[in-house]
C-alpha cells in the first residue's frame, strides 16, 4: 500500500478557524483522534563482522558471500506500534445478570472506572520517493495486532524499544482523503517493560507538554492507495490532493513533506 500526502503548519491563533474551515469543506463535524506511538529500531543482523571484506589480499568476494553481505547490509528502518485510543465505554453499557435475575454492573458500577480501549497496529513507513514530487509518496504497511506482549514480539523479530510520543487532534474525511489536524505531545519516558502498560498520562492529557512550544499544529492530508504503482490510481490521488491544496491555499500552505525529515532509515556504522 502507498500513502500520498501533503503537510501544512497551522499557527496556534488560527487553529480554531482552521477547524471550522475543515468542517465546512468536508461537511462534517470533527472526530476526536488520539494515538500513542511507540518507536522501535531494528538491530543490526548478527554475523556481519564475520563475513570477509573485499579488497586487499582477499581479492574479490565469491558470489554467494557477496549476496549474503548485501542482504546483511540492507537498510534498517524504524517501525512503530501505534495505539489508537478508542472512546471509553461507560460501565452502564456493560451489564450482567445475577443468579436471581437482577442486573448488576460488571465494571464496578461507575462510568468513571471505565478504561479506554486501545487498538494496536504495527506500522512501517518507508522513506518518501526521491526526486521533485507534487505530493509525498511512500510505501506503508499497517498490521493490526491482537492482545499479547507486543514488545517481546518485536524483540524476537530484532527490534528494540526507543521512545514514545502521542498525537492528539481532530480528523475529517472527504471521500477517500483523511485530514488530520493534530499536535505532538511528549510522553513521560519509561522502561521497555511498561511502555505499553503505563497509561497514567491519559487522565491528564491537557497537561502533557507539546513538542512545538509555539502551540502550533500540523495538518496532514493523505490518501492510502492499495497499488501506488498503478499510474491511474497514482494520478487520481495526486489530483485529489492538489485540488485540496488549491482549496485551502488561503488558509494553509500544503506542501510535500521534507524527505530527510520523513526518512525512517537508521544510521548504522558498518565495517567496510
Amino acid at each position: 500500500m502507498h500513502e500520498f500526502a501533503l503537510y501544512g503548519q497551522v499557527p496556534r491563533e488560527l487553529h480554531h478557524r482552521t477547524l471550522q474551515q475543515l468542517a465546512g469543506y468536508t461537511r462534517m463535524q470533527p472526530v476526536d483522534a488520539s494515538e500513542i506511538h511507540l518507536v522501535f529500531k531494528a538491530r543490526q543482523p548478527p554475523g556481519l563482522d564475520k563475513l570477509p571484506s573485499a579488497g586487499g589480499n582477499q581479492g574479490v568476494l565469491q558470489p554467494e558471500v557477496q549476496r549474503w553481505r548485501n542482504m546483511l547490509n540492507a537498510s534498517l528502518y524504524y517501525v512503530q506500534l501505534v495505539g489508537e485510543i478508542m472512546p471509553a465505554k461507560s460501565s452502564y453499557d456493560k451489564k450482567a445478570s445475577t443468579q436471581n435475575g437482577e442486573v448488576s454492573m460488571t465494571n464496578g458500577g461507575s462510568g468513571g472506572d471505565a478504561k479506554p480501549d486501545i487498538h494496536w497496529t504495527l506500522e512501517f513507513r518507508d522513506t518518501p520517493d526521491p526526486g521533485k514530487q507534487a505530493v509525498s509518496t511512500r510505501l506503508i504497511s499497517r498490521t493490526p495486532l491482537d492482545d499479547g506482549n507486543l514488545v517481546t514480539f518485536l524483540d524476537h523479530f530484532g527490534y528494540e524499544y526507543v521512545s514514545r510520543y502521542m498525537l492528539t487532534g481532530s480528523k475529517f474525511y472527504d471521500i477517500d482523503t483523511t485530514l488530520y489536524l493534530h499536535k505532538v505531545l511528549v510522553l513521560p519516558q519509561t522502561s521497555v517493560e511498561s511502555a505499553m502498560t503505563d497509561l497514567s498520562f491519559l487522565s491528564n492529557i491537557s497537561e502533557l507538554p507539546e513538542l512545538d512550544g509555539s502551540g502550533g499544529a500540523l495538518l496532514q492530508t493523505s490518501i492510502d492507495v492499495v497499488d501506488g504503482n498503478n499510474p491511474e490510481l497514482k494520478d487520481k490521488a495526486t489530483r485529489q490532493l492538489l485540488a485540496l491544496k488549491e482549496g485551502f491555499k488561503q488558509a494553509v500552505d500544503l506542501t510535500p513533506g521534507d524527505r530527510l525529515a520523513l526518512d525512517t532509515r537508521l544510521i548504522v556504522n558498518r565495517r567496510n
